[in-house]
């Protein structure tokens, strides 16, 4: 599915929650919790992704047979599996004009400048649904139930564009189930950073430097194993089990209901 059908499929949550809100007679931009009052949670927000995506490389050396290679074959091997001949002669040129420590803070910086601008302007497009309408609607659920049915709604929606051949191109029917799973494991991060931030944005700043980030999880891998490596395969996902264990021991989620007050006519109170 191209860039031109993917991104505005992007918007189809934040259209459907305004109009929702809108019809209910909220003002929008309290009743999907729009503020723009930066904390240091935009800051975790913003790293996090950055930080599970060299969390998944790392782990995965401990898969035999991977290994860590500078001149990053492992990316090599997955763009020669969705780019055409000539397109990957383009990227191995681009490759060889940097040292690999460039490279690297080139693309760091360049993830995570795009993944707080334009990448999160059509990221919101997905978050204002998920953690502006459905964890607002949800919350009486608690902090993991609620997180739960949003990540299996989050991960079923993007059935189209992984039937399509995006994220799993080899396994797009399978790719369906593991995208299901895998949004499951991150919807908690992302309600965690939401609350705590007390906005929406805050969610849409990390979506989008996970998109930004994301092939840090194998960049510096001599190969990649489908469904395996990568922050959205199984070595990611065990991350993901890591870090929810240890956002469920230290963290403490809950939710406070009264972030979204102002706009529904709820009262406020605060549930785990």
């Amino acid at each position: 599915m191209s860039l031109l059908i993917a991104l505005p499929y992007m918007l189809i949550p934040a259209i459907v929650a305004i109009l929702v809100d809108r019809r209910g007679g909220r003002r929008v931009r309290e009743s999907l919790a729009i503020r723009l009052t930066i904390n240091r949670w935009w800051g975790v927000g913003w790293v996090l992704p950055v930080v599970l995506a060299f969390a998944a490389l790392f782990a995965a050396l401990l898969i035999p047979g991977v290994g860590f290679d500078v001149g990053m074959g492992g990316m090599l091997e997955t763009l020669s599996r969705v780019l055409p001949p000539d397109e990957m002669a383009k990227a191995e040129q681009a490759l060889e004009q940097f040292p690999p420590l460039l490279f690297l803070l080139i693309q760091l910086v360049q993830g995570l400048v795009a993944g707080a601008t334009i990448n999160a302007v059509f990221a919101f497009g997905e978050e204002a649904g998920w953690r502006g309408l459905m964890l607002r609607e949800l919350a009486p659920m608690g902090f993991w139930k609620s997180a739960l049915v949003i990540g299996a709604v989050w991960g079923v929606w993007h059935a189209p564009l992984i039937l399509q051949g995006h994220n799993y191109p080899e396994h797009p029917v399978l790719g369906v189930g593991v995208m299901t799973l895998w949004c499951v494991l991150l919807s908690p991060l992302f309600s965690w950073v939401t609350v705590k931030g007390g906005s929406v944005l805050v969610a849409a700043v990390m979506h989008g430097t996970l998109n930004a980030t994301f092939a840090f999880s194998f960049l510096y891998l001599d190969r990649t194993i489908p469904l395996v490596t990568g922050l959205n395969g199984l070595v990611g996902m065990g991350v993901l089990v890591v870090a929810n264990v240890l956002l469920w021991r230290v963290g403490r989620p809950e939710l406070d209901v009264a972030m979204w007050s102002s706009g529904s006519g709820r009262e406020g109170r605060r549930v785990e």
